[in-house]
């Protein structure tokens, strides 16, 4: 169990690199501004609220986990 762990541990610090950051960091604003607008003139109030909140996560989701695989574990 311990070694499957470590595993995927090693496995996730090598996957969080600059590019997947900015890959997230993209993915969210595309989310934020794009379907953003799009649900807006739809008229799609609820989805344009999970689309924000979703948008949000991966920005800043994607940059903390960056910070603490990078430089705090």
């Amino acid at each position: 169990m311990t070694e499957t762990l470590q595993e995927f541990y090693g496995y996730f610090k090598s996957a969080a690199t600059l590019t997947t950051m900015a890959v997230f960091i993209i993915s969210g604003l595309y989310l934020l501004v794009i379907d953003g607008l799009d649900l807006k003139n739809k008229g799609l109030k609820k989805e344009l609220t999970v689309a924000r909140i979703v948008g949000l996560l991966y920005i800043f989701g994607s940059m903390i986990v960056f910070i603490i695989f990078k430089y705090i574990l």
